[in-house]
């Protein structure tokens, strides 16, 4: 493996650079076609053109060509979105349309993470050399999938079974930002009706290279594996299960002044999950599906946070083993009603446990006792959710079509116990935590409905104009209702009153995909009511609360447009426009951490020759305006910035079962930051092999 891995950097890498170009000079001609994309966005399968929402969809093809080593990384191309790395580059989180990134829902399969303590929203806990293709909802999605959609969702879907009894796959790349190896392996096929995929993938990423140097405290590792076994019955039959399981490591610094010895380091986040599924097609002509999906899954997470800042006259060390247990359910039925109405029903059910340990080491180079001591505090609490929808979808008149649904969700969260001890190492007194240390016990419940509703019209072949109105709906978490949290040198109080976040939105798209050109365009805007955010009460030891704000008021516009001519050039641009304000009722901003623009635009090349080889090469900017953002301590801003990247590869062998690629990212050596402590990384390449069988 380290002659294959030497080989790969030192040999093949630089090969990429001269050898790939000088395919292209002997192509041939090839016609233009759309390709026809599948999503499941609405819960039905679909061709993407007749999705009345906006949706995103990153291929199999996509993910195969790209040497990402997060799926953060997948993502950070899509209108509308922004990568959060929170200081890590193996930790990425996701804000869509400019709401924090704990109103990003993020789905495996349909199924969400469980993560009901945390800071900083919910992580991507998956090897993207797993994932089959990855469906983005731009916009709240809370009728279809509940609480935490009122962004939008992330659903990325596995890799599963294949068409013969015996396939196989695997690659390696190799990604020059932080020096690190990529390695995956897969046996899958299907007989006798029954389909398998076995599964494994392993990554190793050293310090960040960033155009300031390397970037303390940011290697990270992660392990991925997972197991799937179905069965078909007949054709219209299938049951099934598949166990996944992920684990990382991550260390996260920063590169500001002062800071060299602040870290997070997280030895192990690891989620499991096991899932078992039934469905049914075709039972009546009235009953065109019915499915059923039983989950369980563990989020387990061990942190540690040294706060050393130069100037402080005390050092911290913050400890935090937090697991997160979930349990679920989801019953779904279509119907159709005549030829003209499809509706689907549906039943969710989730039961979450959460058991915390948090300590705080404080030690202190001044000599005050109250100064020197370890807090030890310990949490458990569960939330459980029921909810019902429906969603159904009406061919009207003159190539109108009418989509329309309702969600009902309840939620009950209870902290049954929040208690903890000070020990004051001078003196070795113990005393118990108060509620302003640890938190509070108690209990609460939620409900309410959420409506959307949306106009199509589909009059002219490939051209879909789109009107949607929905709602977003979000409940207070465990973490944010009864939780004290101290990380970073500050604290996080808790308020077991806070209401739930609604909103409504609207958007006005476009979607057009024929001869060439693929059209996609959206203005939308949102308006926020109870929204959650932290209100400072403490300056001098930042110390924040959770609260209801009056509201947060969002507006933009999306744009995916692309032209790929006869000969297989295709420029190309996909970008955002979008402005975001927070109003607390007694001061405003605009100053909320968005980027007025962001995108890539690009001009990309493809085509097969001598009917042996696939060539494609892409070369194109990521660009960003800058941004600024109000904060307890001040207004924080970054810069604008552009980046020149390539990308080429080539697919060979009969089926194309072989596959080179390569990209040169940040050509320039720009320096900039998009969020977090950490630059972004310097020039570098990354190079990846794939081969099946």
């Amino acid at each position: 493996m380290r002659l294959l891995k030497y080989i790969l950097k030192k040999v093949v890498m630089p090969l990429c650079v001269f050898l790939l170009p000088a395919y292209a000079y002997s192509q041939e001609e090839r016609p233009m076609e759309t390709e026809s994309v599948k999503v499941t966005a609405t819960r039905v399968e679909k061709e993407l053109q007749d999705v009345p929402s906006s949706v995103s969809v990153i291929t199999s093809d996509d993910i195969k060509k790209s040497s990402a080593k997060t799926v953060g990384e997948l993502l950070q191309d899509v209108p509308g979105i922004q990568v959060v790395n929170s200081g890590a580059q193996g930790l990425k989180r996701i804000s869509i349309r400019g709401e924090g990134v704990n109103r990003t829902q993020i789905l495996i399969d349909g199924q969400q993470i469980v993560e009901n303590k945390s800071m900083d929203g919910t992580s991507l806990l998956i090897d993207p050399s797993t994932v089959e293709r990855i469906e983005v909802i731009r916009g709240p999605a809370s009728v279809l999938y509940g609480s935490d959609a009122i962004g939008g969702v992330i659903n990325i879907i596995t890799k599963k079974g294949g068409s013969k009894p015996i396939q196989g796959e695997a690659s390696l790349s190799y990604n020059g930002s932080a020096d690190g190896f990529t390695e995956y392996a897969s046996l899958y096929g299907s007989a006798g009706g029954f389909e398998y995929r076995l599964s494994g993938s392993f990554d190793e990423q050293r310090k960040l290279r960033t155009p300031e140097g390397l970037a303390p405290h940011t290697g990270f590792g992660q392990q991925d594996y997972g197991a799937y076994l179905a069965y078909n019955v007949n054709d219209d039959i299938k049951v099934g299960a598949a166990y996944d399981y992920f684990k990382s490591r991550i260390t996260a610094g920063s590169m500001e002044e002062g800071y060299e010895n602040f870290f997070v380091d997280i030895p192990e986040w690891m989620r499991q999950k096991a899932r078992v599924f039934g469905e049914a097609k075709n039972i009546a002509s009235f009953l065109p599906k019915l499915r059923l999906d039983a989950f369980w899954q563990q989020n387990h997470k061990r942190m540690h946070n040294h706060v050393d800042v130069t100037g402080m006259p005390m050092v911290l060390d913050n400890y935090a083993d937090n697991m997160n247990e979930q349990y679920g359910l989801s019953v779904q039925s279509d119907w159709m009603i005549q030829d003209h109405t499809y509706v689907i029903f549906g039943y969710d059910f989730a039961y979450d446990i959460l058991n915390a340990d948090t300590d705080q080491d404080a030690n202190s180079s001044m000599p005050v006792a109250t100064f020197n001591y370890l807090k030890k505090s310990r949490h458990e609490g569960y939330e459980y959710s029921n909810a019902v929808y429906a969603q159904g979808e009406s061919s009207l008149p003159l190539d109108f079509a009418l989509s329309y649904g309702v969600r009902w969700t309840h939620v009950v969260s209870e902290m049954k116990k929040a208690e903890g001890t000070k020990t004051v190492k001078t003196t070795g007194q113990i005393s118990a935590l108060d509620s302003g240390d640890v938190g509070s016990t108690g209990d609460s419940w939620d409900n309410a409905p959420v409506f959307n509703a949306g106009l199509m019209w589909q009059g002219i072949e490939n051209l879909t104009f789109r009107f949607n109105f929905s709602q977003g709906f979000r409940t207070p978490s465990l973490q944010e209702k009864y939780l004290v949290s101290s990380m970073g040198g500050g604290t996080m109080i808790p308020n077991p009153d806070l209401k739930p976040e609604t909103s409504n939105n609207f958007e006005l798209g476009a979607r057009y995909a024929d001869y060439g050109f693929i059209v996609d365009a959206v203005y939308f805007w949102s308006i926020a009511d109870d929204y959650i955010a932290s209100q400072t009460i403490d300056e001098a030891t930042s110390t924040v609360r959770y609260v209801n704000v009056s509201s947060a008021y969002t507006h933009g516009a999306e744009l995916v447009l692309s032209y790929e001519f006869p000969f297989g050039l295709k420029p190309y641009t996909s970008m955002t426009y979008m402005e975001r304000k927070y109003d607390t009722g007694s001061s405003s901003t605009w100053f909320t951490g968005v980027p007025r623009f962001q995108g890539r635009a690009g001009l990309a090349y493809g085509h097969t020759f001598n009917d042996a080889f696939d060539f494609h090469v892409d070369a194109y900017a990521r660009f960003s305006s800058d941004s600024k953002e109000d904060t307890s301590s001040g207004l924080v801003a970054y810069g604008a910035w552009t980046t020149a990247n390539l990308a080429m590869g080539v697919n060979f062998g009969e089926k194309r079962q072989y596959g080179l690629s390569m990209e040169v990212n940040n050509i320039f050596n720009e320096t900039y930051q998009i969020s977090g402590d950490i630059y972004e990384p310097a020039v570098y390449a990354a190079v990846k092999f794939t081969a099946g069988f």
